[in-house]
């Protein structure tokens, strides 16, 4: 995750909602769900950009591309765009290779899907063309800094796809099977496969819809959560074994020389790593650092139910959900992995 959106955002807040912090929509105080304004720019709109997060998953990905094909039925000239490309596991879902790695174009509104705060978006906002435009703003993390004039942000649900999906329902919008597609990869990978504690009957009651508009669910699985690529199964077993387990603290440096020892060619992630590393029945955390080409160092939190990460990950300027969260800091990796290592064994500590 990167930093979160300073108070100067280029776009005027809605004026019921003021700037909060994740701890006060985690209460329950602030859940900004402004769906009828969402629904009217929208209608309204004739030319659409969406935006995913920088460096998307399948939830990114699915839902971006539900949202076009959705607003294409409308009649609407929609843009998709993400400053990454998607990992090749997508490529099985339609208008994957149609996403645009640029911004640039003439728009009437923007729209963000799955994206936290308003660097989550990457060299795709560009704030002198595009800080006139309304942007209205789809996502579900518990740490979204409510950067866009209509915020949508529904943190009960376990996945953006479920927010897009109500989105379609209530706009009337048929859901072909390439939609159900896409969406239902959202569910899954952000879900994996319905084992995250955001799963609720609301998500498997969408998975049911999604299913019978023409997804198959072990297709889907497979292709996006199941099947690996041998570069990162080497690249998971190196993980593993350099690993280290303190304090109920489970964790892992990886270097780009220890990438380069391993011949793998994927140039960022951790191949899932942070996500094997918490099934360690001592762990009440697991954290993987990752340094970046440019120096940075990319830290992946997950935990075991009970353990917060998200204000861990919010108060070094990322964001993410309890159980899953994230953040890039500055190098080098010795000093990124002093000062996780310290905030996250206080959180313990206080628990």
């Amino acid at each position: 995750m990167s930093n979160s959106e300073p108070n100067n955002s280029p776009f005027a807040m809605n004026s019921d909602y003021t700037e909060v912090g994740p701890e006060q929509i985690y209460s329950g105080t602030r859940l900004p769900q402004s769906w009828q304004e969402a629904e009217g720019y929208l209608r309204r709109a004739l030319r659409i950009l969406a935006i995913t997060h920088i460096y998307p998953d399948g939830d990114a990905i699915g839902s971006l591309l539900a949202f076009g094909k959705a607003m294409q039925g409308l009649g609407k000239v929609v843009t998709l765009a993400c400053q990454d490309p998607p990992h090749p596991r997508f490529d099985y879902l339609s208008g994957v290779h149609d996403i645009r790695r640029s911004g640039e174009g003439s728009y009437d509104l923007l729209v963000s899907i799955d994206a936290s705060d308003l660097q989550r978006l990457g060299t795709i906002f560009m704030p002198v063309p595009h800080a006139h435009i309304p942007m209205v703003m789809f996502d579900h993390h518990i740490t979204n800094t409510l950067f866009g004039t209509v915020n949508v942000v529904d943190p009960a649900a376990g996945s953006a796809a479920e927010v897009i999906y109500k989105l379609l329902r209530r706009m009337n919008v048929h859901v072909t099977s390439e939609i159900a597609v896409a969406l239902l990869t959202g569910v899954v990978t952000d879900t994996l496969a319905f084992r995250t504690s955001s799963t609720t009957p609301e998500t498997l009651a969408t998975a049911m819809d999604l299913m019978r508009a023409g997804a198959s669910l072990p297709d889907i699985t497979r292709q996006a959560l199941v099947l690996r690529s041998y570069d990162s199964l080497k690249f998971l077993a190196g993980g593993i074994v350099a690993s280290q387990l303190e304090d109920g603290i489970v964790y892992a440096t990886i270097t780009r020389r220890m990438r380069k020892e391993l011949g793998v060619k994927e140039e960022r992630g951790d191949a899932g790593l942070v996500g094997t590393l918490i099934t360690s029945m001592e762990a009440h955390v697991a954290v993987v650092f990752v340094e970046n080409a440019d120096g940075s160092i990319e830290v992946g939190f997950r935990s075991a139910p009970g353990y917060d990460v998200s204000q861990v990950a919010f108060e070094f300027g990322g964001g993410g959900h309890p159980a899953a969260s994230g953040c890039t800091l500055p190098g080098p990796m010795r000093d990124a992995v002093n000062r996780v290592l310290a905030r996250l064994r206080r959180m313990i500590r206080e628990k």
